[in-house]
């Protein structure tokens, strides 16, 4: 029955590459929505582990230090007392520069030397006024003059996966910088950092570990992810009934020709394994061709897209599965033909 299935395959060699070209495009974009989940699900985490605080500090009430825009009070957090303790300020601004429109950023103000400085890929930290040090996908280069809303400042250093709510940069510079640049010097503390428990924690505040901070970030993104789950699904249903619908005509078409094979003795085991088969390889070589698609395409997608390992292998076997749920109306038919409708003349 392989050598039938193979026969057949080649027989219809146009109708099943243009088959498992469409639904490899569908694949594609499955393999892209699940990607774009992961980063979703990442960035928060890979963000906050680089700004390498274990403990954050926050007024009392506040889910996060992203999400809120509540301030400690500078004798509050002249207060607080712990390991490596250091204020820092977060805050939405603008990055301007010669030629090119304003970008919406994430600024993280931080204590020269101190934590919530990241370890840049390239370049160096910030060591003085007047430095920042920003994730690439902002698209400035080492060297590049910016403004941080009218304050002009000096890019030393660039970061790699840190980004948050769903791809806005997050740029790094001296906390007094971001007090200049975004509350015209005000004395404003949004949180403490520290690399352990606190000391000495004052009246009215809180302390969140790290891995609370990353995922109350999730909170804005979470109707996000659920619309890309359904389209996942959409997408999965649309790949059902691509293959269904070929494997069902290729039944039909076929009909009297596995009436001629159970008049010879063909089992329907063996015919309904060829219409199987032909519906697993639509799904293998789509899911195949899918992969390779997708690295093409994501270098150019507008948002980081983080395919999961994992991914490389349960999209192939989902694929299998929905195949073979696919073809049992084809499967059925193939089972119900009649052996006698092969010597039935034309009009029967």
């Amino acid at each position: 029955m392989l050598l039938l299935t193979r026969r057949d395959l080649q027989f219809r060699a146009t109708r099943f590459a243009v088959v498992t070209l469409g639904v490899a495009v569908v694949m594609t974009l499955l393999f892209l929505m699940t990607g774009l989940i992961e980063q979703f699900n990442a960035e928060p985490y890979l963000t906050v582990d680089a700004i390498d605080a274990d403990q954050w500090v926050l007024p009392e009430g506040v889910s996060g230090a992203f999400t809120a825009s509540s301030t400690l009070s500078p004798d509050t957090a002249a207060a607080v007392e712990g390991p490596d303790a250091a204020e820092a300020v977060v805050a939405r601004g603008s990055l301007n520069a010669e030629g090119r429109e304003s970008d919406e950023v994430l600024v993280i103000g931080h204590v020269i030397g101190g934590l919530g400085s990241p370890e840049p890929t390239d370049g160096r930290p910030v060591e003085a006024r007047g430095e920042v040090v920003l994730d690439r996908s902002a698209g400035f280069e080492i060297g590049d003059e910016v403004a941080l809303a009218a304050l002009p400042l000096t890019v030393v250093g660039l970061t790699d996966d840190t980004t948050l709510l769903a791809g806005l940069p997050v740029v790094f510079v001296s906390v007094e910088d971001a007090r200049t640049g975004l509350f015209d010097g005000r004395p404003v503390v949004s949180t403490v950092l520290l690399s352990g428990d606190p000391d000495v924690l004052p009246e009215g505040t809180q302390v969140l570990p790290a891995d609370d901070i990353a995922e109350d970030a999730l909170g804005p993104l979470e109707n996000a992810v659920r619309s890309v789950d359904i389209i996942r699904i959409l997408l999965w249903v649309v790949a059902a009934i691509i293959i269904g619908a070929v494997v069902y005509l290729s039944a039909l078409e076929r009909a009297r020709d596995f009436a001629v094979l159970k008049a010879i003795g063909a089992t329907n085991r063996d015919l309904v394994l060829s219409i199987g088969v032909q519906a697993v390889l639509i799904a293998l070589g789509a899911v195949g061709l899918a992969a390779i698609l997708q690295g093409l395409i994501e270098p150019v997608f507008p948002l980081t897209v983080r395919v999961p390992g994992s991914a490389f292998w349960q999209i192939p076997i989902v694929s299998v599965v929905v195949a073979l749920l696919a073809g049992l109306g084809g499967m059925r038919r193939v089972a119900g033909s009649d052996p006698a409708a092969a010597f039935a003349g034309p009009g029967a």
